[in-house]
């Protein structure tokens, strides 16, 4: 059984087990990461964060206390810039001290995806070169998505 427990309570046992070298599992929430994390529905799988690159995604605490999962956009001497896959402004200064884990795999429609893997390569590769123009994209895929919701309407509306 599924229990929520808030990342204040995690985080001493997520942060001892993952200094380690263990792997911990979560479900993700919120709305940040979408398309490739659903709120409440995705898992992610988080290891050390020993190498940071460009794409990695990372769960990070901000001074603030948030904790955050988003992907790296670039890498420098003192840390890195991260965005969610469903924003468009960057996340500058984020030092590596602030990172607790790095994303190792995740769940995609109930089935486990490894970011080894060359599709999600691919994935991410394409999310990185469409940030600057993310805005526009998002809003012609929700105008698409109406659209097509529209013509379903009407075919099952059809005797």
């Amino acid at each position: 059984m599924d229990r929520i427990i808030s990342m204040a309570d995690l985080s001493p046992l997520l942060e001892e087990v993952i200094c380690s070298g263990g792997q911990a599992e979560l479900t993700a929430t919120g709305r940040s990461m979408r398309p490739m994390l659903w709120d409440g529905k995705s898992k992610v799988r988080l290891a050390p964060a020993e190498c940071l690159r460009r794409g990695d995604v990372i769960l990070y605490r901000r001074p603030s206390g948030a904790y955050i999962l988003h992907r790296i956009t670039a890498v420098t001497q003192t840390g890195c810039t991260c965005c969610g896959d469903a924003q468009c402004i960057l996340e500058r200064g984020v030092g590596r001290d602030c990172v607790i884990a790095k994303m190792l795999a995740f769940t995609w429609r109930g089935r486990w995806v490894e970011c080894a893997n060359p599709v999600y390569g691919l994935y991410w590769r394409f999310w990185l070169a469409v940030r600057p123009v993310r805005r526009l994209v998002s809003g012609v895929y929700r105008r698409l998505r109406r659209i097509v919701g529209r013509r379903k309407d009407r075919v099952s509306d059809l005797p």
